[in-house]
């Protein structure tokens, strides 16, 4: 069995979408539907739900044409299959039809072992469909969401989407189906350009997350006098302290880990413009100052989390001893 991403599976005769995060099934599903229509128009489209499979369902559908046209068949819930079913794809997989695709997905568990074992075996692609959790894969994901639509959207830009919408992938997705709408020009015959940064931050306005990780680039960067007019306008806004001080806190680890001896984007999960861009930040700052900031955000998180009277003034002190940080070193 050979893994293929989710944005670069194609057609096979036999393919497993295999894990629990369903947008991700749905999104290779869809590739490989459009990819079954170019190749063919005529393809008929089929569907064995295990609640409605009888024996022999499989062989009702992928069995040989009197008229010749290509299939595409999707057993969308292998993980609940009744075994007659799970029996007849078993005896299928070792002489597919050639002009069928078969798409298996299976949501996880154990039902169905025997089967992924076997498949396992072979050279099936296994499309592996697993929730998201690195930020560098979530990047991933939204680029590929605009690929889709034949669009781009700089490296930043994306990286700013996540830090805004990355703890749903759902909303993750909608969010960038929103930005596509947003950002065609009004000619439409002129090529639309990348989705830009700017154009993020117009989006996600106001958004907590988004709002925290401005100030936290400020600060990091020295720009004290715009870190606390960022934090200013947080507070005026409502932003509670403990998402600002854990945005900070998140760029902070970024920041000292790329100054470790050996550090690449591979061992620290990130994307590689990531890595440079946070190494070039990491030159204003030596062993001495990152560790003052970080114990300036440390005693903040601790403050805003009950230990403090004035959760704002922690999150505006921890702010103007990162930038002097940065200065002193």
């Amino acid at each position: 069995m050979v893994d293929v991403a989710w944005h670069s599976v194609d057609l096979a005769p036999l393919v497993l979408l295999h894990g629990s995060e369903p947008l991700l099934a749905q999104r290779a599903l869809e590739r490989l539907r459009e990819q079954a229509r170019h190749r063919d128009p005529e393809t008929a489209f089929h569907e064995i739900r295990s609640e409605a499979a009888t024996a022999g369902s499989l062989a009702q559908v992928a069995s040989p044409s009197l008229f010749g046209e290509s299939r595409f068949v999707v057993v969308p819930d292998l993980q609940s299959a009744p075994e007659t079913l799970v029996a007849e794809i078993d005896a299928y997989r070792s002489a597919p039809e050639p002009d069928v695709t078969l798409v298996l997905i299976h949501r996880g568990g154990n039902r169905g072992k025997r089967l992924l074992d076997a498949l396992r075996r072979s050279d099936v692609p296994r499309v592996p469909c697993d929730p998201i959790k690195r930020p560098a894969d979530k990047q991933t994901f939204v680029t590929a969401e605009f690929t889709r639509h034949d669009r781009r959207i700089q490296p930043d830009a994306a990286a700013a989407l996540v830090d805004a919408f990355g703890g749903d992938l759902s909303e993750l997705a909608a969010i960038a189906r929103q930005l596509l709408e947003d950002t065609v020009p009004d000619d439409p015959s002129a090529a639309p350009p990348p989705v830009t940064l700017a154009a993020v931050r117009t989006l996600t306005a106001g958004r907590v997350e988004s709002t925290a990780f401005a100030v936290a680039d400020a600060a990091i960067a020295g720009r004290e006098g715009d870190a606390l007019v960022l934090l200013q306008q947080a507070s005026l806004a409502g932003v509670d302290p403990v998402p600002l001080v854990a945005a900070v806190a998140s760029k902070m680890r970024s920041l000292a880990k790329v100054t470790v001896p050996g550090a690449s984007a591979r061992t620290l999960g990130m994307p590689d413009w990531m890595l440079r861009n946070l190494s070039r930040e990491a030159r204003a700052w030596n062993d001495r100052s990152l560790a003052r900031a970080l114990d300036a955000v440390a005693r903040a998180d601790h403050e805003v989390k009950g230990a403090g009277r004035d959760p704002q003034w922690s999150v505006q002190r921890m702010v103007t001893e990162i930038c002097r940080a940065r200065r002193a070193r």
